[in-house]
């Protein structure tokens, strides 16, 4: 039996890469900060995609976060702010990251020859 399209299309990898998808969710969110587990729902909510096999690309996720200079860490403030883990956000001066996605354009470039 055939699939559809839609089924076709929610069960294909999309055309972003992890640091596109870690700043989709930090750009998204109001605060833009976002904690890990912040980022993984919404990659899952929005990509079902990424609802199964999470161990592996959760891992590139953490693996991008950690070694790309553009994002950091961000502290709970005491008091006010339940929850575990620290809030990821863009370092300053990471702008020019940011103008790579001009216009919401979060797809993958093609490899220049």
């Amino acid at each position: 039996p055939a699939c559809s399209s839609d089924e076709e299309k929610k069960f294909t990898r999309p055309a972003y890469s992890y640091i596109a998808l870690i700043a989709m969710a930090i750009q998204q969110s109001p605060s833009h900060k976002v904690t890990l587990s912040g980022i993984y729902d919404f990659i899952m909510k929005k990509f079902p995609y990424y609802r199964s096999n999470q161990r592996a690309w959760q891992n590139s996720i953490r693996h991008n976060l950690s070694l790309n200079s553009c994002f950091v860490k961000v502290p709970r403030t005491e008091g006010n702010e339940k929850g575990k883990g620290n809030y990821w956000s863009f370092a300053a001066g990471c702008e020019s990251m940011l103008d790579l996605f001009e216009n919401g354009n979060y797809r993958r470039r093609r490899r220049r020859r």
